[in-house]
C-alpha cells in the first residue's frame, strides 16, 4: 500500500475522487473555523504587520482563499507536496500564491498554519519539530479532537492527555479553543475540532496572551458558525455543481477523444497491416540481397580466377609479341637479303649476259680467224 503522507498517495486523491468526497467544501469549513477560533489579538497583529502565513497541507486551495478573506492579509501562501494539488489551487486561485514543497525544504515564515494533517501521522509532534524550525512566531494548529472512532486515514487521536504545552524548546502554547463541528455543519465534520496557538516565546515581545485564550467553547460562536457553514455549504454545492458539469464535459471530451482513439486503432492497425506487407517485402528483399550478394561473391571468386587467367594471357601475349618483334625483325632481315639477292641475281645475270656476249664474240672471232686460216691455207696449197 502507498504511503499515505506520500506525495503520489495524495496526487492520486486529487487526481480522482478529492472534489466528489467533499474536500473543497470541508477545506474551507475548517479554514473558517480557525479563523473564528483564532485569538483576537493573533489576528490583529497578523494584520497590522502583514505576517507572512503558510498554510501547510493546503490541498487545492480554498482554505488559503477563506484565510485570506477573514484575516484580511494577502500574504498567505499555500504550499503541498502534491504538485496535481497546487496546480489545480493556481488555476482556481491565480491571485493567490502557492507552492509544491516537501516539508523538509519549506520555507520559514512569520506563522505556519495547518488544518487537519496531523491526525495523518502516527508520531505527529516530530511532525511539528519539524514545521517549528521554519515558524518565526507562531504555529497554529487545527486537529480532530477526541476522535476516538477515527476514519482510515487518521493515525492519531488528540485529546488533552497528549496535547504538550512545550512541545518544542522555546515553544509554547497560548491559546487553546474547542468546538464541536458537528453542531455547525455535520455534514463537513461529525465532531469536535482543537484550535492550538504555539508561539516562539523569544518573539512575543510585548505580546501578553492570558487565560482567556484557554477554555473549553464558544457558544456565541456556534449561531454565526451556522450562518457561514450555510454559505459555505451553498458555495459547496455550487462547486459540485461546477464540477458536475466540467465532468459532464470531461465525458463528452473522453468520449470524443475515445472516438478518436478507436479512429486511431483503426488506423494504427492498417498500418501495422502495411508494416507488415512492407516487412515480407523487405525480408524477401533481404533473401533476394542476400542471394545477389552471395552471386556477387561467387562472381568475385570467378573473376579473380579471371583476372589471374588474364595475366597469365597477357604475360603470353607479352611474350608473343616479343616473338613477333623478332620474327618481324627476321622478316625484315630477310626481305632486305631477298633484295641484296635480287640485285645480285641481276648483277649475275648482266655479268652472264656480258660472258655470253663476249663468248658469242669470241666465237665468232674464232670462227672467223679459223676460215681465215683455213683459206689462206688452201690458197697456199
Amino acid at each position: 500500500m502507498t504511503d499515505i503522507n506520500s506525495k503520489q498517495y495524495w496526487d492520486y486523491r486529487f487526481t480522482t475522487d478529492w472534489v466528489s468526497a467533499g474536500g473543497h467544501g470541508q477545506t474551507r469549513f475548517f479554514a473558517m473555523l480557525a479563523a473564528r477560533l483564532m485569538p483576537d489579538w493573533l489576528k490583529d497583529l497578523a494584520l497590522r504587520e502583514q505576517w507572512k502565513i503558510c498554510d501547510w497541507g493546503c490541498a487545492e486551495g480554498q482554505g488559503v482563499d477563506e484565510l485570506s478573506k477573514w484575516l484580511g492579509v494577502a500574504t498567505i501562501t499555500g504550499v503541498d507536496i502534491s504538485e496535481v494539488a497546487i496546480g489545480k489551487a493556481q488555476a482556481s486561485f491565480p491571485t493567490r500564491r502557492f507552492k509544491a514543497q516537501a516539508l523538509d525544504d519549506l520555507d520559514d515564515y512569520d506563522v505556519i498554519f495547518s488544518s487537519n494533517t496531523l491526525e495523518h501521522f502516527d508520531n505527529p509532534f516530530d511532525v511539528v519539530t519539524r514545521l517549528a524550525k521554519h515558524t518565526k512566531r507562531f504555529l497554529v494548529l487545527l486537529l480532530p479532537f477526541q476522535e476516538y472512532d477515527r476514519i482510515p486515514e487518521h493515525f492519531f487521536t488528540f485529546d488533552f492527555g497528549n496535547i504538550p504545552v512545550c512541545p518544542v524548546p522555546g515553544f509554547a502554547a497560548v491559546a487553546c479553543r474547542v468546538v464541536d463541528a458537528a453542531k455547525v455543519n455535520i455534514n463537513y465534520w461529525n465532531g469536535k475540532q482543537i484550535l492550538l496557538v504555539y508561539a516562539r516565546l523569544s518573539s512575543l515581545g510585548d505580546t501578553r496572551p492570558d487565560l482567556r485564550n484557554f477554555f473549553i467553547g464558544d457558544d456565541t460562536y456556534e449561531a454565526f458558525a451556522q450562518e457561514r457553514s450555510e454559505v459555505i455549504a451553498q458555495q459547496h454545492a455550487l462547486d459540485r455543481a461546477q464540477f458536475a458539469e466540467q465532468l459532464a464535459r470531461t465525458r463528452d471530451e473522453q468520449a470524443a477523444t475515445n472516438a478518436q482513439f478507436e479512429s486511431a486503432l483503426r488506423n494504427l492497425h492498417d498500418v501495422r497491416t502495411e508494416r507488415d506487407s512492407e516487412k515480407d517485402k523487405l525480408a524477401r528483399s533481404q533473401e533476394t540481397l542476400a542471394e545477389r550478394e552471395q552471386t556477387i561473391a561467387e562472381l568475385g571468386q570467378a573473376n579473380a580466377g579471371q583476372e589471374e587467367t588474364i595475366t597469365e594471357l597477357k604475360e603470353e601475349c607479352g611474350a608473343l609479341l616479343a616473338e613477333i618483334m623478332v620474327l618481324r625483325a627476321c622478316i625484315e632481315r630477310l626481305r632486305t637479303e631477298r633484295e641484296d639477292c635480287a640485285r645480285l641475281l641481276t648483277e649475275v645475270r648482266a655479268m652472264a649476259d656480258g660472258v655470253a656476249s663476249q663468248r658469242d664474240t669470241m666465237l665468232r672471232s674464232k670462227t672467223w680467224r679459223l676460215r681465215s686460216a683455213i683459206c689462206r691455207f688452201i690458197g697456199r696449197a
